[in-house]
């Protein structure tokens, strides 16, 4: 399985993650409720158009606290946000 990083970050950003431009990579920080969470996963600069592979993929999935097959629902769009607040909800702050 492997994600063109564009679809990745425009997903993220569709689901509540906000846009954190570091040096090297850009952090993607979920908020919930207007304030911000430990939720985050990073993304290297560069193409766009570049395939990510499983492997980070998997990685990312883990940072962003859901299995590979909820992550891939996440980016797919068959994931709703609500539907991801339910997954991570004992991340979020009350």
């Amino acid at each position: 399985m492997t994600l063109k990083r564009r679809k990745i970050r425009k997903a993220l950003q569709r689901k509540g993650f906000v846009e954190e431009r570091k040096t090297k990579h850009i952090a993607y920080r979920f908020y919930y409720r207007n304030a911000r969470t430990d939720i985050a996963t990073l993304v290297s600069r560069g193409s766009d158009s570049i395939d990510l592979s499983s492997s980070l993929l998997s990685q990312m999935a883990e940072q962003c606290g859901v299995s590979n097959e909820n992550f891939r629902g996440l980016i797919d769009c068959s994931l709703s946000e609500a539907e991801y607040i339910q997954l991570v909800g004992h991340l979020l702050p009350e």
